[in-house]
């Protein structure tokens, strides 16, 4: 039971990310306190609103969307690239997002938002984005810096929903809030280092998966969570990670699959209890041919609580802990991310733009 060995998380990579891990509830309460004192206060009526980010960054609209798809009257658009979508209208509010602030393809969507004059927003730590949005007054939340980006997520989020429910566009209350992140305390001590594998979901996920390229399948609700699964398990376990939903997995994945593979690929399903009952049985009926017919690896994480925004934090929370095991179990270091470094520092183009952006707006890059 090597997850079980308190002396694996004693490595100053793993107690780093480890801290940053089990603050990540706190950070979502950070982030709605930091966005106390913005007030949106658009000039005309907002009929949609478009999240602008990318990597982690851009996981926030996903997130945001899924947890208030019930409590709003208007869509939510997911944009992650360097321009707007062709078809927005001046009706439509612009959430910018980027952690560290120097995003090559946020700044660049965030110049056609503020040439095409749209109502607009920014949730950053620093960098260029904060400068700009001083500068041109575009309102902003700024999130407590020092973070990976991806574990900077929730405080990212926290930020958004309440810019979002003080302005009227999303009917939740900062009590609701609050309240989901004390219930998802409850899953985060359940999957805690001191929790025994037997006990333990994320240990349990973690030691099925470590050495496969793992398929996470959801539905609805828990959709934005699994994306979130597989972009941590790339980021910090070092691993592939395909995220695909229902019921579209019934429609083509499932001709897929294979005995042969058994080897080589595993399953995470993301469940509730409040799933519709088609959905329900679809997934059941998954779960039973994939694992016992197929022997392939099948795992199950069940979002607890009696509202969406608690089952999605909950899910979150163990999901992230599920890739922090993993990429013990690997013998990987989870907060480096040195490819995804390499790589972009390669891109020339992105340093251009950079500059581009800055002399636009007259702020030093």
């Amino acid at each position: 039971m090597m997850l079980d060995e308190l002396n694996l998380y004693e490595k100053s990579e793993a107690r780093e990310f480890l801290a940053q891990l089990r603050a990540e509830l706190d950070g979502f309460l950070e982030g709605m306190k930091s966005a106390e004192a913005i007030s949106l206060k658009p000039h005309r009526n907002i009929t949609s609103i478009v999240f602008l980010g990318v990597g982690g960054s851009g996981i926030v609209g996903d997130l945001l969307s899924d947890i208030t798809a019930k409590r709003r009257d208007l869509p939510i658009i997911c944009h992650k690239d360097y321009s707007l979508p062709p078809y927005l209208t001046k009706d439509v509010l612009a959430v910018a997002v980027s952690y560290s602030g120097n995003t090559a393809e946020t700044l660049s969507a965030i110049v056609e938002a503020y040439d095409a004059g749209l109502p607009m927003f920014g949730i950053t730590s620093g960098g260029l984005m904060e400068k700009i949005c001083k500068k041109m007054g575009i309102p902003i939340v700024k999130v407590r810096d020092g973070l990976l980006p991806r574990m900077a997520v929730p405080h990212m989020l926290g930020a958004a929903v309440s810019v979002l429910t003080n302005a009227g566009l999303i009917k939740m209350s900062a009590d609701e809030l609050r309240n989901a992140v004390e219930n998802a305390r409850r899953a985060q001590e359940s999957v805690e280092v001191h929790v025994g594998l037997e006990s333990n979901i994320a240990k349990q996920v973690a030691n099925q998966i470590y050495n496969k390229v793992t398929f996470i399948y959801s539905h609805g609700l828990l959709s934005s969570v699994g994306y979130r699964l597989k972009c941590q398990l790339n980021e910090n376990a070092k691993m592939l990670a395909v995220n695909q939903c229902l019921p579209e997995i019934l429609h083509n994945d499932i001709e897929g699959w294979s005995p042969a593979l058994a080897n080589c690929l595993a399953v995470v399903v993301l469940r509730h209890k409040d799933e519709p009952l088609a959905v329900k049985e679809a997934l059941d009926r998954m779960e039973v041919f994939l694992g016992e017919q197929l022997g392939i690896s099948v795992s199950r994480i069940v979002g607890d609580g009696n509202d969406d925004a608690t089952k999605i934090l909950s899910s979150m929370v163990i999901c992230d802990y599920v890739s922090f095991y993993t990429a013990m179990m690997r013998g990987v270091n989870p907060i480096r991310v040195d490819r995804i470094k390499s790589m972009r520092e390669g891109i020339i183009s992105n340093s251009r733009l950079l500059e581009q952006v800055a002399k636009r707006f007259e702020v030093k890059p």
